[in-house]
Order: structure tokens, then C-alpha cells, then sequence
């Protein structure tokens, strides 16, 4: 199992008593048990998952670079806890790749303001439509190198 920690947070491997958090459904777990560099987010001093952070196919299918995918549920936003896994995963990173991808919604302004913090640079945006995207809005894409 792999497992990088922070001054606050556990970032480790997902296994199956994690079914049930509430950071994803159960099919999405099982899927990020079975892949390398997703990670589940967890307070160290409570042991409550409150995320998910990893590094997964490029959403515009560029072979040398990874998504980072995020995610932190409602209660835990905005107090620093993305920024502080980021820095982890980047840091050690194990992967053979040329950069680092991020894609979100455009109205998602704390995800934006992310993305340029960690100095990623705006390359396009992707249409609901033309990427049959679930969500309300339009997504940015956004790379790093």
C-alpha cells in the first residue's frame, strides 16, 4: 500500500472498508482500487476520509501528461487541505510523464484559483456539449509542464 502524509493529512491507497465515505459512489471506489496514483484523503487526527486526490488519463488524451484528478467533500473545502495533498503528490510523483493536466468546471472558481496557484496555464476550453460532459457547464483544461 502507498501512502504519503502531510502535516494534517494521510494520502493512501483506497481499499474496501472506504466503501460507503461519501466522497464517491461505490462503483467509483472499486475503480480507483484497481488504479495506481488515486489516493484517499484522510485527517490524520480523525481518520475520516474527506477526499480524493490522483493522477489519471489526460482528458484531451495527451499520452505524456496526467490529469490531476481532486476532489473534497462540502464540510472541508477551502481550508487548505487540497494545497497541502497537491504539493505532496507532486513531490513525489513516481510517474514517467512530461507534465500535468487539470480540468474543471469553468464556474468552479476555488478549483481555478487552484490550477494557477499551482502554476498551470489555460490551454482551452471544452464545450458540455462537444465533450458530453454531466455537468451544467463548460470545462477548462489547463497544463502544466
Amino acid at each position: 500500500m502507498n501512502t504519503l502524509e502531510t502535516k494534517r493529512l494521510l494520502l493512501r491507497d483506497w481499499k474496501e472498508s472506504d466503501l460507503g465515505c461519501g466522497v464517491h459512489n461505490d462503483d467509483v471506489i472499486h475503480y480507483l482500487m484497481e488504479v495506481k496514483n488515486n489516493y484517499a484523503m484522510v485527517i490524520k487526527k480523525t481518520g475520516k476520509i474527506i477526499g480524493t486526490i490522483g493522477l489519471n488519463e489526460d482528458a484531451d488524451g495527451n499520452p505524456n501528461l496526467r490529469n490531476v484528478g481532486v476532489r473534497v467533500i462540502e464540510g472541508y473545502r477551502n481550508q487548505g487541505y487540497m494545497q497541502e495533498a497537491l504539493t505532496e503528490v507532486f513531490l513525489h510523483a513516481e510517474l514517467p510523464i512530461a507534465g500535468y493536466s487539470w480540468f474543471c468546471a469553468a464556474d468552479n472558481a476555488p478549483s481555478l484559483h487552484l490550477a494557477e496557484k499551482f502554476g498551470f496555464i489555460y490551454v482551452k476550453t471544452f464545450s458540455k456539449d462537444e465533450f458530453n460532459l454531466p455537468a451544467p457547464c463548460d470545462h477548462q483544461y489547463f497544463v502544466r509542464k
